[in-house]
């Protein structure tokens, strides 16, 4: 027989050692959780609440601070004096960095319940510090290295949250920041050629805007303008200059009262007239020879053109002692040349140009040699005069004792292929050919308009001696402008030129190929000789009148853009 046995109702199962010690330490750990909570894992949860908060007040205020040094850079822009313009940019930084921390009086708070903001008393490092006895926004000058500073500090107060347990209150947060404007040095480079009729309007109020926006004082401007030659137009002293007696741009440039004599730049461009044809590589090299006279290294080198065409003007001399262009046989000219009777008061420098478009059965289109508007002072005696000229510029005279003297051209322009042929280089040392070094070729020109065009050149080949047809006359000005660029962007007065160019286009319109090559634009298609060691400039294609001033203030923003 089996007993059962049992425990009685009342008394509680037996239980093991191992399960009382784990309620004892569950216990243990509860009691631990509740005692540390409101020391340890509060104050965690808060600091980093707190810290997020603080993180966000700090990125606010650096981005006003940064923001405020660039705004207060530019402020430099105001007034004619150094302490005028510091004067302008301290009160600049703190309007701005007021309206973005939204700290905009006592007692008020900003972004986050921000509020204390010291943007004006710094100790001696640049530290806001209260009682401090220096500014928190400091301007200086280098006038060594051509630049400006603004150098800024702020702190605010930022009421904390969840940190109070632990007795804080409040934190401080600070920030810094520093712009530099590097002074200008610039060049505008206007083609008057006569096609500009209905634009020339347009591009003087986009100039006229352009140029009231650098610092005069500081920033160096000057004004070249071209036709089928070009003319330095301001400063006006430097017009009838040899290039090696240029002074370059100056910080006078919108000094008043000027005179129809001593015009400031702002009235030059006012008196800028249509003209002539488009000698646009004379025009850039006396924008460069200007650069080179300034001589300023250290400042923002930059020249900035405007053109509504292709070139189709060659500046050169014609009857120098070697390399004559002066035809000798078939038939011989009757031209008087240096190395065969003449004499230096007969040296024959001026221009050649065409018309009747591109095409290249336009035989006897070449307007012949004529007089340089730069060095001309007798057709006009003031660049006033020579600016608002509205005829085309004379031929160089001829008879006895003068520079065409027997050429057959003094009396039938067309009749120049007789004399002459197209020189190899012009005036100032660009190859009318092009050259074969680098990535350049003599076979560029027929990435060009002129070339591929139909009712061009017809992708006729390029021959020099053919210097009455319109279409080689053009062929040698696309290659002499592109070598004037290249001449520039290889600058040997450490300078680092940047070329902007904004090209009307249409009917016989910019060449978008040659312009992206003159602005050492990086693009693999439409510019062959992209050089990424050299300051990259732009190319903007302008289609109608109406996009010109937006055009002007776009070169404007990249050009201030760089400057800072």
């Amino acid at each position: 027989m089996h007993t059962r046995y049992s425990n009685p109702p009342d008394v509680e199962p037996r239980r093991s050692s191992g399960s009382r010690n784990r309620r004892r330490k569950s216990g243990s750990i509860m009691v631990m959780f509740t005692f540390v909570m409101p020391f340890i894992l509060v104050p965690l949860v808060g600091l980093a609440i707190d810290g997020t908060m603080l993180y966000g007040v700090k990125a606010k205020l650096q981005s006003a601070v940064d923001g405020a040094a660039i705004a207060s850079a530019q402020a430099l822009n105001s007034g004619l004096t150094f302490d005028v313009q510091k004067a302008a940019a301290e009160m600049t930084a703190d309007q701005f960095i007021r309206a973005n921390i939204g700290v905009t009086g006592s007692g008020v708070r900003g972004y986050w319940g921000s509020n204390n903001l010291n943007d004006t008393a710094c100790d001696q490092y640049g530290q806001p510090t209260v009682g401090g006895t220096n500014k928190c926004v400091t301007a200086a000058e280098d006038n060594a290295n051509r630049r400006r500073t603004v150098t800024i500090s702020a702190s605010v107060d930022v009421p904390l949250l969840f940190m109070r347990v632990l007795g804080f209150s409040n934190a401080k947060i600070a920030a810094s920041g520093q712009a530099a404007r590097r002074d200008v040095v610039l060049v505008l480079v206007i083609d008057r050629s006569s096609s500009m009729s209905d634009k020339i309007q347009a591009v003087k109020d986009g100039a006229t805007y352009f140029t009231k926006q650098f610092q005069a004082g500081r920033d160096r401007l000057g004004l070249v303008v071209f036709g089928g030659s070009a003319l330095v137009a301001y400063p006006p002293g430097d017009w009838n200059k040899a290039t090696a007696n240029l002074t370059g741009p100056n910080t006078d440039f919108m000094k008043t009262p000027d005179s129809s004599a001593v015009p400031n730049m702002l009235t030059s461009i006012s008196n800028i007239a249509d003209s002539s044809n488009t000698g646009t590589a004379e025009g850039m090299m006396l924008a460069y020879k200007e650069l080179v006279a300034a001589a300023q290294p250290g400042a923002l080198n930059v020249i900035v053109l405007f053109t509504d065409g292709m070139p189709n003007g060659i500046t050169a001399y014609f009857n120098p002692v070697t390399g004559s262009v002066i035809k000798n046989t078939n038939p011989k000219s009757p031209c008087v040349n240096k190395t065969d009777g003449g004499v230096s008061t007969k040296s024959m420098i001026g221009w050649m140009g065409q018309g009747g478009g591109y095409s290249v059965g336009a035989n006897g289109s070449n307007f012949g040699i004529r007089t340089l508007a730069q060095t001309d002072s007798s057709t006009n005696s003031s660049v006033t005069g020579w600016v608002s000229e509205t005829g085309s510029e004379p031929a160089i005279p001829g008879g006895a004792g003068k520079p065409g003297e027997g050429c057959a051209f003094e009396t039938n322009q067309s009749n120049i292929q007789t004399d002459l042929t197209i020189p190899l280089s012009d005036f100032y040392g660009n190859s009318t050919t092009g050259l074969t070094v680098g990535k350049y070729k003599t076979t560029d020109y027929q990435q060009s308009t002129m070339y591929n065009g139909g009712s061009m050149c017809n992708k006729t080949a390029q021959d020099l001696t053919k210097s009455g047809n319109a279409c080689q006359v053009g062929l040698a000005s696309w290659n002499a402008t592109d070598m004037a660029a290249k001449q520039i962007k290889e600058d040997g007065n450490n300078l680092k030129p940047v070329i902007y160019s904004m090209g009307y286009t249409g009917a016989d319109g910019a060449d978008e190929v040659l312009m992206k090559r003159m602005s050492n634009v990086n693009d693999s298609v439409k510019n062959t000789v992209y050089d990424s060691t050299k300051p990259q400039g732009m190319y903007l294609p302008i289609s109608s009148v109406n996009d010109i001033s937006p055009a002007f203030q776009r070169v404007l923003s990249e050009i201030l853009r760089l400057a800072f």
